[in-house]
């Protein structure tokens, strides 16, 4: 479990969320067992999908060295003149775990940064 949270934490105080506590840990785990590289490619994935996929379109994306893969899926734009966000639902899987999260993502200073996770 302290594995998966110094993971955790150190994934998303990387990518900007927020969080006052740790209740969405449960939700994470398969990212507990990510090498440095799956973590690279999830991130990439998540930019991508929020910069070029449409409400409802999904990115897959699959670590061939670990078998680890994950889908990210943007499901909701709110963009007005002030600000750009988006929600997305992120699957996660490793070859022990899977797990879906919902985060509410926004656009700063030209990246896409995680503000809130959401409730299913």
């Amino acid at each position: 479990m302290l594995r998966t949270m110094l993971v955790i934490t150190a994934i998303f105080t990387a990518s900007g969320v927020f969080a006052s506590n740790y209740n969405f840990l449960h939700d994470a785990a398969p990212i507990a067992d990510f090498k440095e590289t799956d973590i690279e490619m999830l991130q990439t994935a998540i930019q991508k999908a929020l910069n070029e996929k449409k409400d409802g379109e999904k990115l897959a994306w699959k670590n061939e060295k670990t078998g680890n893969s994950g889908l990210v899926n943007p499901i909701l734009t709110l963009d007005d003149d002030l600000v750009n966000c988006r929600n997305v639902r992120i699957i996660n899987k490793s070859k022990k775990n899977i797990a879906e999260s919902r985060f509410k993502f926004c656009k700063q200073d030209g990246r896409w940064v995680a503000i809130e996770m959401l409730k299913k």
